[in-house]
C-alpha cells in the first residue's frame, strides 16, 4: 500500500509539473495577423526601391491581433506608441517576451495561400523597429501576404486584381473630373479592383514604382484612393491626405468566416512606416485601423 501511495504522489508531482512547463497557448479570442514581403521597401520607413529576397526568405512584420468578430487590436510596439515612455517600456516588453522568440504563422491572403512561414526572432533598434527576417515553404509568395498566427478564424479569398488596358480607359476617363481638383495628372496610375464584402471597389494607385516608370523623371503626387465606377461615373469613397511623400501600397486582403473582409496597405515616408487596414463598417468602406511600424 505504501508503494502504491508513493507511486501516486510521483504520478502527480509529474503532472503537476508538466502543466507548469506547458507552453502558453495561443490566445483563443484573438490571433497575431502579420505582414510578409518579399521586397524590403513594403516594410521599411522612407521611399525608394527596396532589396527583393530569394524565393523562400521573405521580410516579417507583425501588424497587430485580429478577433474573430473584426476587431484590431493594438500590439505594444508602433508609432503611436513609441513617445510614450511607458508605452516604450511595454515594447520592450513585447520584444523580450514574443518578438525574441522564433514564431510560426500560416499565410491567409492569396499571394503564397496556405504556405507555412517560420520567422526568426528579431529585436528592436534605436527607432522601435522590429522587422525581422522569415523563411516560407508548402506555397510560393511572389510580392507580399498576410500571415497569422492561428487559421482556423479565416476563409479564401480573391486578391486585388489589376485592371488591364483596354478596362481601365472608362476609369481614366471618368477619373477626369478629379483633374486638378485631386488628382494632378492621369499619368502611371495603376487601377485595381478588390471585393470587400460583396461591394466591388476600385483601387487607385500612384506608388514609387509607378513614377519611376515615367520617362526623364516624375514629380506627380503619390496617390492612394478607393471607390466604386458605377454607370460612367466614379465615386470616391477614401482619398489619402499626403500625396507629397507617403508611399501607400497594398500588402494583401483577408477574409474571416465571420464575413468580414479586409484590404491591408503599407504606409512609408521618409521617417515612418505603419500600416493602414480598410473594412466594411455599416455597409461603408471604413478605415478601421491605422498603427503598428516604427517611426525615427
Amino acid at each position: 500500500m505504501k508503494n502504491l501511495w508513493s507511486g501516486l504522489l510521483v504520478i502527480a508531482s509529474v503532472a503537476a509539473f508538466s502543466q507548469q512547463i506547458a507552453p502558453v497557448p495561443e490566445q483563443s479570442d484573438s490571433v497575431m495577423v502579420v505582414a510578409i514581403s518579399r521586397d524590403s521597401s513594403i516594410l521599411t520607413g522612407g521611399i525608394g526601391p527596396g532589396q527583393w529576397t530569394g524565393r523562400g526568405t521573405a521580410y516579417a512584420e507583425p501588424i497587430a491581433r485580429l478577433t474573430q468578430s473584426g476587431k484590431w487590436i493594438d500590439i505594444p510596439c508602433g508609432i503611436a506608441q513609441e513617445a510614450h515612455k511607458e508605452s516604450q517600456r511595454e515594447c520592450r516588453k513585447f520584444a523580450r517576451e514574443y518578438l525574441s522568440k522564433p514564431q510560426d504563422y500560416t499565410v491567409e491572403s492569396t499571394d503564397g495561400h496556405g504556405a507555412m512561414v517560420h520567422a526568426a526572432p528579431s529585436t528592436l533598434d534605436e527607432c522601435f523597429e522590429y522587422r525581422g527576417t522569415a523563411t516560407y515553404s508548402a506555397a510560393v509568395i511572389s510580392n507580399s501576404a498576410i500571415a497569422a498566427s492561428f487559421n482556423d478564424f479565416f476563409s479564401d479569398i480573391a486578391s486585388p486584381q489589376l485592371i488591364g488596358k483596354t478596362d481601365a480607359v472608362p476609369i481614366l476617363k471618368a477619373l477626369g473630373a478629379f483633374v486638378p481638383k485631386k488628382l494632378d495628372s492621369l499619368q502611371n496610375l495603376k487601377l485595381s479592383r478588390v471585393n470587400l464584402e460583396n461591394q466591388s471597389l476600385v483601387i487607385v494607385q500612384r506608388t514609387y514604382a509607378q513614377r519611376e516608370r515615367a520617362k526623364g523623371g516624375d514629380l506627380s503626387k503619390f496617390i492612394f484612393a478607393i471607390g466604386k465606377m458605377e454607370t460612367g461615373r466614379f465615386t470616391l469613397l477614401h482619398w489619402k491626405m499626403n500625396t507629397d511623400d507617403e508611399d501607400e501600397r497594398i500588402v494583401g486582403t483577408i477574409r474571416l468566416k465571420s464575413g468580414r473582409d479586409f484590404l491591408i496597405t503599407s504606409v512609408s515616408d521618409p521617417e515612418s512606416q505603419y500600416f493602414r487596414i480598410y473594412g466594411i463598417r455599416d455597409g461603408k468602406l471604413a478605415l478601421v485601423y491605422s498603427g503598428g511600424g516604427a517611426a525615427c
